[in-house]
């Protein structure tokens, strides 16, 4: 039901005139660190698209592997760089970055993974897991800012002129990272009132009419709070797929508190009463005919409420599942959409 993706802005890679390896040029000082990073970058992509497009676990896993393996590797390669006329500013910003970037991948991912395990347990920890997430992609973020810094003010020192335009890797790590934001804004509205109907429907099964009537109503607070949510949301790059499932799955809770969780209710009072008339029944076998007529008359009322429990549940049941359907379905569809295809 929810999609892990650690996502970053891609860099703005640089365009450079010297492309020899001398160390003793500018130009070529700031190509070799800049091909580091994007090798990392296309090979993060290649990850998040894996993830994103279905593909199996033990493929995904070895691509994040892999990709650890490189991260290091660049950071090795970047680090055995001679600073640049004594000058080790850039090339030391650069292997922090290289550094941050494993630990963000390896120790932060990892902490995630096991916030994952426990996220759907309430509200509180769905939303502390998704906080994480974007934590983590704050942080590299700012990273990104740190070596943007860098490496404009290495190019001013060694009179390099920039290209300011945006690299489609850097387009195509931004929308990504818009992507995620967009579909946790989305989820968190959905994820609450779905919590609190599970809620409701373990009072139900409990017996717990008191529990029952609470959870109704912070489910239809919930529902009726999180629909003017998405009224505020647009859609993103014009598909409104996410917000439109959440939405009709918002108007079932409703719809399940005002109109038909009454039949529910109703047949746990009349089991109620049921229960307090066949106990002063059954204390004793000398009944009058009113008596008879009184136990009777329980017996018709709660298998009238049973039936009409059962063919409540039935309804309600149905409907909650294809709309759940919709819900998981959109969602899948959305990231296949929305993530970029990188190989």
């Amino acid at each position: 039901m929810k999609q892990l993706f650690i996502t970053f802005i891609g860099m703005l890679f640089l365009q450079i005139a010297s492309m020899a390896q001398d160390f003793d040029n500018s130009g070529a000082y700031m190509d070799h660190i800049g091909k580091q990073q994007e090798n990392i970058s296309k090979k993060f992509l290649a990850y998040v698209s894996a993830s994103a497009h279905g593909k199996n676990a033990r493929k995904v896993e070895n691509l994040r592997s892999k990709l650890l393996d490189e991260v290091q590797e660049a950071r090795m390669n970047i680090g055995s760089m001679p600073p640049f006329k004594g000058d080790k500013a850039y090339r030391d910003t650069s292997v922090g970055f290289m550094k941050l970037y494993y630990n963000v991948l390896n120790e932060d991912y990892s902490k995630i993974i096991n916030m994952e395990e426990i996220a759907e347990q309430s509200y509180d920890a769905m939303e502390a897991y998704l906080m994480a997430k974007e934590m983590v992609d704050k942080k590299l973020q700012e990273g990104n800012t740190m070596m943007r810094l860098a490496q404009q003010d290495f190019a001013l020192k060694n009179h390099i002129i920039l290209t300011a335009e945006k690299s489609e890797l850097g387009e195509m790590m931004k929308q990504v990272h818009e992507m995620n934001a967009y579909y946790h804004q989305v989820y968190l509205v959905f994820f609450r009132p779905y919590k609190q109907e599970n809620y409701m429907l373990e009072a139900m099964q409990k017996n717990n009419l008191t529990g029952l009537e609470q959870n109704k109503s912070a489910l239809l607070k919930y529902a009726q709070s999180g629909l003017e949510k998405l009224n505020a949301i647009k859609p993103f790059g014009g598909d409104n797929t996410v917000v439109v499932a959440a939405r009709n799955m918002l108007n079932f809770y409703v719809m399940e508190v005002n109109d038909k969780m009454n039949a529910v209710s109703d047949y746990y009072l009349t089991k109620e009463r049921f229960e307090a008339i066949k106990k002063e029944y059954e204390k004793t076998n000398d009944h009058s005919q009113a008596d008879i007529d009184v136990y009777n008359k329980s017996v018709n009322d709660i298998n009238i409420a049973g039936d009409a429990l059962n063919a409540t549940n039935k309804m309600l049941n149905k409907q909650r599942n294809d709309l759940l359907d919709e819900w998981n379905n959109a969602v899948n569809s959305f990231f296949k959409e929305h993530t970029p295809h990188y190989n």
